[in-house]
């Protein structure tokens, strides 16, 4: 018969232990706490199977310990970190830079407001939510080609800017 029969016992008995070998193997508190906490996880779903063996369950979990630390370095190695002032400039799933997206959707309500309500609700998921044109098309039970001909039927029917006024008007 082994000294721990049940789980509880084993951990309440090792947790001292393992958590100072892992502060010795790791050294970030953090780090510690997850290679203990996995270590014990993985005895826990076989815990059946450990104690039918015939070695030393504490020196399982001395070595299982050691293991989880080594993985968590090859893991932490392989991690880029990327300060946050070298992030790129995030852009709308539409590909407009996010600032000058913000800007695009504060005028854009008194516009929606004018379209039928096919259309405002299209309108309304693809840009102001931020939806690609199949997500609209499932979330509205359309096809995906109603959807693009509903916004391309709304810029259509939306007033023209002074800009595009300009370049549309025949000449004399």
């Amino acid at each position: 018969m082994r000294p721990y029969g049940d789980f509880e016992s084993f951990v309440l008995e090792t947790i001292e232990a393992f958590s100072r070998l892992a502060r010795a193997q790791a050294g970030d508190r953090h780090q510690r706490r997850d290679a203990v906490q996995d270590v014990y996880l993985n005895m826990y779903r076989r815990w059946d199977q450990l104690i039918a063996g015939h070695g030393s369950l504490t020196s399982y979990g001395r070595t299982a310990v050691k293991r989880a630390v080594i993985d968590q370095f090859r893991r932490n190695k392989r991690m880029v970190t990327v300060p946050v002032h070298e992030l790129p400039e995030t852009e709308s799933g539409i590909g407009i830079p996010e600032a000058a997206y913000e800007m695009i959707k504060e005028g854009i309500d008194e516009l929606v407001a004018i379209l039928p309500e096919r259309q405002r609700e299209v309108i309304t998921l693809c840009v102001l939510q931020d939806l690609s044109p199949a997500v609209v098309a499932q979330r509205l039970q359309i096809k995906e080609e109603s959807v693009k001909r509903y916004a391309l039927k709304s810029r259509r029917q939306q007033p023209e800017s002074p800009s595009t006024s300009t370049a549309r008007r025949p000449t004399t």
